[in-house]
């Protein structure tokens, strides 16, 4: 175990501190009265439950008194929030003077309005900037320091408000924290401490451009504090010039797990995934589980799918508010939520006691995430365990976890539960890979995995084309025999309307009744009867088409009645309508019947608009008592 003499040797420009795990099991047995702190700051621990500091409190909090600048790697849940809060309020000036007994509110921040904050902390998410806050008010509570936290999902008025008037500490995300900068909202001149948490979670999330423009609003004389889960030069070297001569503090490498949570790896089929879960979750039972999965819509459905089982649940991702993300959190520690479904967003920095076990939905895409996934179980000494859905799909992904870690995982036992015939085959007996896949390889990984997805889905196409389904198939059927049948049921040939106001003539005395009105207006017998022989000639070829209609009109050609409608036939017993018989006689169209009969210049078709069945035996329009269907209103 290190001494406090250790850590503050000036050996180097960059002082490393290396615990091993027996050092960690030593540094138990070191109180936080040795390490510097104030009886203002102790009393703070106290109130907090704090018995013993982790190693990375033991090894950073001299450090950071000291003043020196930090940079600091320590595996997840190990309380690297308490390790830079505790010793920087501890000698933190007030900005905002502290409420003397009797001091009306309104007097104290005036006297610090818009001034601040002091101490910044940027953090890459709302839920890791809520927790800060959490324990900040804590110590706080003690110190009579003021803090605010700005973050993105809520509005901004509140916040720009609780700038305006002062504050010592200021929690921010970094998204936020620009945008109130670039409004005139948030001045940091006056910033002494700076602290990055969850550093390569911010470069990994693109939030390098941001955290530099907050860096170059900070004063050049301040003291910098970096944690980290690695202090890997490829994942944090961007912003390791951020921090001056530092003091390296570094607990566990980022590839170890804690000892207190048990690992199990379950290979299941993809189409059987949901019903696996849902069995797992009823086996062990649902109380304090998280699932992880690789993206927000999948977090959705996956909730909306154990809430139709009986689970209740609460989806936390991205693009949750904050309010509802601050609600799920809130209900799964108070019980009222049996499982919280989410993303990686929920995997590092926060901290919820009693987790009993982590399910992986979803393989994770980094090896280094599924550290921190399973990181929410086994907290503060506390046992847990922690189970991974393996597919085909993502054999090989698992394969470089077991191999960054340096072990494997034990198979779950899954007596009872539905794995699917398509499972993969993982062997109990593996031994784990020296490194785990580069850069390359993955991409090879990808594009193979890709080509896959597009030849699948390319003969799932050539298959729908070669095979129609079946009610199609049957659906077309139906509509042609019912075409058919509807064709052969007809007892008569349907013809088309068209516009006119030709007459249709039921019979040949109609011919011979308009030859004798002729002869009797004076006109010449033989002119009359020559129109008549060619009307006669023109409609023997529709003898036999009007045969038909005159028998579906139900026509009793013996007795020259209308055996449908039961109004007498024109022509029937003196071959001559009446005036009431025309009213309500109708014209019908036959083929040809137009030709040849309207005179030259005369108005074809519906003259006027005026329906033809309208007008019909109204005297008092015309200048006679004829219909203008007869050859056009002529004679």
């Amino acid at each position: 175990m290190p001494t406090t003499e250790h850590d503050l040797r000036p050996a180097a420009d960059i002082q490393a501190v290396d615990e091993t795990r027996e050092s960690m099991s030593a540094a138990k047995t070191v109180r936080f009265a040795d390490l510097g702190l104030s009886e203002t700051v102790l009393a703070a621990v106290a109130d907090m439950g704090y018995e013993t500091p982790t190693p990375v409190q033991a090894a950073a909090i001299p450090e950071v008194l000291a003043g020196r600048d930090l940079l600091a790697a320590a595996q997840t849940g190990t309380g690297k929030t308490a390790a830079f809060l505790l010793p920087i309020m501890d000698r933190l000036p007030h900005v905002v003077p502290p409420a003397k007994k009797g001091q009306r509110g309104r007097r104290r921040a005036n006297a610090a309005r818009g001034r601040g904050p002091s101490m910044l902390v940027i953090t890459p998410t709302r839920e890791l900037a809520q927790q800060i806050e959490e324990v900040c008010r804590a110590v706080a509570a003690r110190t009579r320091h003021v803090a605010v936290t700005v973050v993105g999902g809520v509005g901004y008025v509140p916040q720009k408000q609780a700038l305006a008037r002062g504050c010592d500490i200021l929690v921010a995300t970094p998204g936020r924290l620009v945008d109130l900068i670039e409004q005139g909202s948030a001045n940091l001149d006056e910033v002494s401490v700076l602290v990055l948490d969850e550093a390569d979670r911010m470069l990994d999330m693109g939030f390098l451009p941001q955290v530099r423009r907050i860096v170059g609003e900070c004063r050049d004389e301040r003291q910098t504090l970096l944690f980290s889960a690695t202090l890997d030069e490829s994942r944090v070297s961007s912003i390791t010039d951020l921090v001056r001569d530092p003091a390296r503090v570094e607990i566990a490498p980022v590839t170890s797990t804690a000892d207190t949570v048990d690992q199990y790896v379950l290979p299941v089929s993809l189409d059987a995934k949901n019903g696996a879960l849902t069995a797992v979750l009823k086996k062990e039972g649902a109380e304090r589980a998280i699932v992880f999965v690789r993206t927000k819509r999948r977090a959705d459905t996956c909730a909306r799918r154990l809430g139709r089982a009986g689970i209740t649940c609460a989806a936390i991702h991205g693009d949750r508010s904050q309010a509802q993300r601050e609600r799920a959190l809130r209900d799964f520690r108070e019980g009222k939520v049996q499982v919280l479904v989410a993303t990686d967003v929920l995997a590092r920095g926060i901290d919820i006691t009693d987790v009993r076990y982590v399910v992986n939905f979803d393989v994770p895409e980094e090896p280094t995430d599924y550290i921190h996934r399973i990181g929410r179980t086994g907290r503060a000494g506390e046992e847990g365990w922690s189970l991974t859905f393996v597919t085909k799909e993502d054999v090989a992904e698992f394969y470089d976890i077991e191999a960054l870690m340096g072990k494997t995982a034990d198979m779950y036992d899954a007596s009872g539960i539905e794995t699917g015939e398509a499972a993969p085959h993982v062997d109990p007996d593996r031994v784990p890979a020296s490194h785990p896949a580069g850069k390359k390889e993955k991409k090879r990984r990808k594009q193979r995995a890709k080509k896959a997805a597009e030849k699948r889905e390319r003969a799932s196409r050539e298959g729908r084309q070669r095979s129609p389904r079946q009610r199609d198939i049957e659906r077309r059927a139906a509509r042609d025999t019912a075409r058919v049948e509807r064709e052969e049921s007809s007892s008569r040939p349907s013809s088309r309307k068209r516009p006119g106001r030709v007459r249709v003539h039921a019979d040949e005395a109609v011919e011979t009744t308009r030859t004798e009105r002729a002869v009797e207006r004076g006109g010449h017998a033989d002119r009359a009867q020559n129109r008549a022989a060619r009307r006669a000639e023109r409609f023997a070829g529709d003898a036999p088409e009007r045969s038909r209609r005159d028998a579906a009109h139900g026509r009793d050609e013996a007795r020259g009645e209308r055996t449908r409608s039961g109004r007498p036939a024109r022509g029937s017993r003196t071959g001559r309508a009446s005036q009431g018989e025309r009213n309500d006689w109708r014209n019908y169209d036959e083929p040809g019947s137009r030709e040849g009969r309207r005179p030259s210049g005369s108005r074809g078709g519906r003259a006027g608009g005026r329906d033809n069945r309208g007008s019909y035996g109204q005297q008092g329009r015309g200048r006679t008592g004829r219909r203008p269907g007869d050859r056009g209103g002529r004679r």
